[in-house]
């Protein structure tokens, strides 16, 4: 009998960590008949998967971009029990994506098995939302925006992926309750306090021997956090964010928020994680999560102080100057050149050249013409 397990997140459940670890030991766990299935160019399933409509995340949702494909490979990876992995299946606020995906998968399986890990709404909103200040992190950044504080203000749409009891039940409904395990992301409730050993746990199988890998996406430190969110509400330049990024403290302490304001957060999820606890039995606390809040300050630290602001400018300024001085012996014509140079054989790097050499020659005919060329063709590249 051949199962599948699929990981559907959360975000911010040491998923990298996970997953960078099943790739790690992809040899060992085939020797123990587990295949680890992901994309050949990285660790998970991301790229199976996308918005339905850009302009609409936060009513439609992921899906998965071609669904034969999707799992004809999953069903092609070696092993009688396959594992597979990617968070953004969080993003799926739809019934309808997740019962096609059943019906694709049960075809190709005997057995799936659905793996959600969750964690408190405010240390998952705290966490996730500090995320959405790195660059290319649309997703986060459409549910939870851009702000200066610690949590993001609420908005009636977190609900789509806090609300864990209705989110898991469109799961349940698709692939029957019994086949959808859910644990709580906590270290202490975590096997040897470790997310990998964890999984390995719950599929069965032994971690001896495994290698594991130190943990990834580390948190941003309050400069990074605040100049991250304010470049993507003001950019819409990764390249230039992820140098700021760079050019602030990573050490310092990540910003948070104090416990009251942290309750507060947490209240309207209450009655709803009380009710999926009910249901599954996941833990004997009655609000399915610790109520501890000591690892929050009394008062929130999340704001500027005069050293703070004036690092974080001093590194934005800097960054700024050293861009000007490699840019500034560029001319429009140096750019739209390098641009015909790669046309052909990388269209989307040709665009951004030849829009920074419109921005410096707005009224360039040749500019003009090509920069209007490029985005049709991107847009339809089988029309060229």
């Amino acid at each position: 009998m051949r199962r599948l397990t699929l990981h559907i997140g959360s975000h911010k459940t040491g998923t990298t960590t996970l997953q960078e670890t099943f790739l790690l030991n992809k040899t060992l766990l085939a020797s123990r008949g587990v295949g680890y299935a992901h994309r050949a160019d990285t660790c998970q399933l991301h790229g199976y998967l996308s918005v339905i409509d850009p302009a609409s995340l936060l009513t439609q949702g992921f899906g998965v971009r071609d669904l034969d494909r999707f799992a004809d490979d999953l069903a092609a990876t070696q092993g009688q029990e396959v594992f597979g992995s990617s968070e953004n299946f969080s993003f799926f606020f739809q019934q309808a994506p997740i019962d096609a995906l059943a019906k694709a998968l049960r075809s190709r399986f005997d057995a799936v098995q659905i793996l959600a890990y969750i964690r408190r709404q405010d240390r998952h909103a705290l966490s996730h939302y500090q995320e959405g200040a790195r660059p290319g992190r649309a997703p986060e950044a459409q549910l939870w925006g851009h702000g200066l504080a610690a949590l993001p203000p609420p908005q009636p749409h977190h609900a789509l992926y806090l609300n864990y009891h209705h989110r898991l039940a469109m799961w349940e409904r698709a692939f029957d309750g019994g086949t959808v395990t859910v644990r709580v992301y906590d270290r202490k409730l975590l096997k040897n306090g470790d997310i990998a050993e964890d999984v390995l746990d719950v599929l069965g199988i032994s971690a001896q021997g495994i290698v594991p890998v130190p943990d990834k996406n580390p948190a941003l430190g309050l400069q990074q956090t605040k100049v991250g969110h304010l470049a993507g509400e003001i950019l819409d330049n990764e390249p230039l964010t992820r140098a700021l990024l760079r050019a602030l403290p990573q050490d310092e302490g990540k910003m948070l928020p104090s416990a009251d304001e942290a309750r507060a957060f947490l209240a309207p999820y209450r009655a709803s994680n009380r009710l999926l606890n009910e249901r599954l039995g996941l833990t004997p606390f009655p609000d399915l999560f610790p109520d501890d809040f000591d690892d929050y300050p009394e008062t929130a630290q999340d704001g500027w102080s005069d050293a703070t602001a004036t690092s974080a400018l001093r590194a934005v300024i800097g960054t700024l100057g050293k861009r000007k001085t490699v840019m500034e012996d560029l001319t429009p014509d140096d750019l739209r050149k390098a641009a015909l140079v790669l046309r052909n054989t990388d269209p989307s790097a040709a665009l951004r050249l030849v829009r920074a050499a419109h921005l410096l020659r707005p009224n360039g005919a040749q500019i003009n013409q090509m920069k209007c060329a490029l985005e049709a063709q991107l847009r339809n590249p089988d029309a060229l």
